[in-house]
């Protein structure tokens, strides 16, 4: 007999039930990543009021428990989104969870995604699938970029001469795997902020729990889960910097930014370069680079993981005037021209990502009328 339960004070829940947690995840491969370390929605459930956990039990015990944020018209998100790029229930190992039918026990419409992990121990209809980029380096550096550099002899051949460029036209030139100065983090966060400006995106950098998040983090709230801050300066200025989340053996590329000054060295693949090359003289063996098809990507990948993207509905849909303007939205998403199509896409993701970001309301429409002025 299975019991499902949801606990909307998730800040309160005792340790012991905390701990329960913990070993479920324990020693699972699949849910490595620190987006999956309890201690982590534990620190959102902090900063954000609206942390829910759901979960489900059969006569072993805990089977089931999946933390995310529910919103209007029962619609839920990640816990921690936009930020948390692999997400999805963890489920005890060798037993297997029907997302639908776990979605319509909770009742639950549906879960947006654009990272839900995929594995033996989840069901799901079928769905939009991206993969993550990884780079693993469980054979060490040096066989890596051989074959890489086999692959894709141009792409390798440009870093170097760029390397070259930049060391020859310059006095210094300094990478830093794991950077401790304050000054090069509000740089970094600087930067970012400034790049969201400039190409029109919500600011996601901007909410008050975002801050106090990435501070607790950096200051060891989850015992865990470590930052790593990576940066490249020449002549003693911060021209690229990486924000990266290390959980185990793994590195979780995150925050990223360089000085547009810069840009003809590329110094954001050159920064990346050097953070790869320099794991696993840290014992980091996986660099997860998440989705997208970012030019750089794929020259730096050697393993794909899939992950599942889109609206995830309930086994029986659960209409709601929100879950009907959701699916309307979502048929016109796939059954409108190309062009059309590709647009109402960009305007749900950037929805997605202010409903998701922001939690007053009065902030939420100011971000609805920034996103509004490129297009007016």
């Amino acid at each position: 007999m299975l019991r499902t339960f949801k606990i909307d004070n998730a800040d309160d829940l005792p340790d012991e039930i905390w701990d329960g947690f913990h070993a479920l995840r324990a020693d699972q491969e699949a849910y490595k990543s620190g987006f999956f370390d309890p201690d982590f929605v534990r620190l959102i459930a902090k900063v954000r009021k609206d942390v829910s956990i759901t979960g489900a039990e059969d006569r072993d015990g805990l089977l089931a428990y999946w933390p995310m944020h529910i919103g209007m018209g029962t619609w839920a998100r990640a816990i921690g989104f936009p930020f948390a790029d692999i997400n999805g229930p963890i489920v005890r190992s060798g037993e297997t969870v029907d997302i639908p039918e776990y979605l319509q026990d909770m009742n639950i419409a549906g879960f947006r995604t654009s990272g839900l992990m995929l594995c033996d121990q989840v069901s799901i209809n079928p769905v939009v699938i991206a993969n993550a980029n990884i780079t693993n380096l469980e054979d060490g550096w040096s066989p890596f970029i051989a074959g890489q550099t086999s692959r894709y002899p141009k792409f390798f051949k440009k870093i170097a001469r760029l390397s070259r460029k930049l060391d020859n036209e310059h006095s210094e030139v300094v990478f830093t795997f794991d950077d401790k100065c304050e000054d090069a983090f509000r740089q970094l966060i600087t930067m970012k902020r400034e790049q969201y400006a400039r190409t029109h995106l919500h600011d996601v950098l901007r909410p008050s729990w975002v801050k106090i998040m990435l501070d607790m983090l950096r200051h060891g709230a989850c015992k865990n889960i470590k930052t790593i801050l990576s940066t490249l300066r020449v002549d003693g200025r911060l021209v690229a910097a990486e924000f990266n989340l290390q959980s185990g053996n793994l590195l979780h590329g995150w925050l990223t930014a360089y000085n547009l000054e810069f840009s003809k060295y590329s110094p954001g693949l050159l920064l990346t370069q050097h953070i790869i090359k320099a794991m696993p003289q840290h014992g980091l063996t996986h660099y997860d680079a998440g989705t997208g098809n970012a030019h750089y990507k794929k020259y730096f990948t050697n393993q794909l993981s899939p992950l599942a993207q889109g609206p995830i509905f309930a086994k029986t849909k659960i209409m709601n005037p929100i879950g009907i303007m959701g699916a309307g939205w979502s048929f016109m998403e796939t059954h409108t021209p190309l062009g059309l199509s590709n647009n109402l896409a960009k305007i749900r993701r950037r929805s997605d990502q202010i409903i998701g970001t922001e939690t007053m309301l009065g902030q939420r429409v100011l971000g609805f009328s920034k996103a509004a002025l490129p297009f007016l």
